[in-house]
């Protein structure tokens, strides 16, 4: 098997988690979601807020953080380096944080890596897309 049959096939399985954790984000799954989630999970919303796997999946569990059936994540970009694996792409949708609701179109980077045989997410973060700037005239004197 060469290195990027190796690859391919880590891509794959990798593919398949980000299926089953989207599923598991819809129906607010925090016990499958636990189970995908690396040990030093480290999570960064897009208002900056700092999560790990504990106060995440608490967070989930007690409702504070509540997805909704439309929650999405596409890959646009992907690297893949030995036992490590970063998807990047957008997430979208919508869900209730301390119950104001959020609308995500956002970029995000989530970063996948082998543990023995298994593939655990490490990190995951969302960030705001920059609008590209109004231009306005100068003021005449």
């Amino acid at each position: 098997m060469s290195e990027n049959d190796g690859e391919r096939i880590a891509l794959d399985a990798v593919r398949q988690l980000e299926q089953v954790r989207r599923i598991a984000i819809r129906k607010n799954d925090a016990d499958a979601m636990d189970r995908i989630l690396d040990e030093k999970f480290i999570y960064i919303n897009s208002d900056g807020t700092l999560y790990d796997k504990h106060t995440y999946t608490a967070a989930v569990r007690s409702h504070e953080l509540t997805y909704s059936g439309d929650f999405d994540l596409t890959e646009t970009d992907h690297r893949v380096d030995g036992d490590v694996i970063i998807l990047v792409g957008m997430m979208l949708g919508h869900a209730r944080l301390a119950g104001d609701q959020q609308v995500y179109h956002l970029r995000n980077m989530r970063v996948w890596r082998a543990r023995g045989s298994e593939w655990k997410l490490l990190a995951w973060q969302s960030s705001q897309l920059m609008r590209a700037p109004t231009y306005s005239p100068p003021h005449p004197l």
